[in-house]
């Protein structure tokens, strides 16, 4: 069953270029990661400082084993401590 997750933060603009580079780093792993499918973000047109990523995995155990790779949970703690907050994760399965 296949799986799309919400990645939600909140990104001033001076923390744009800061986080950049990690958020690459997640891409090119979440690329080279067992049932990744594909990787879209988008911003809030009216408030550009909300940022999403829709993030799409063949199953719930593929984007759970991604998550808990050692170089993931290192990356997305970095981002967490420029932001000064945690990212929000919301996973939906396909019915």
């Amino acid at each position: 069953m296949s799986v799309k997750v919400i990645i939600s933060r909140t990104v001033s603009n001076d923390q744009r270029a800061a986080i950049k580079p990690f958020k690459a780093e997640l891409h090119a792993l979440a690329q080279r990661s067992k049932g990744y499918i594909s990787g879209e973000a988008l911003v809030n047109q009216e408030n550009t400082e909300e940022r999403i990523v829709i993030s799409s995995w063949q199953t719930v155990e593929n984007w759970e084993n991604f998550q808990e790779l050692e170089e993931c949970k290192q990356l997305h703690y970095k981002i967490d401590q420029i932001l000064g907050k945690e990212t929000r994760y919301t996973v939906y399965v396909n019915t």
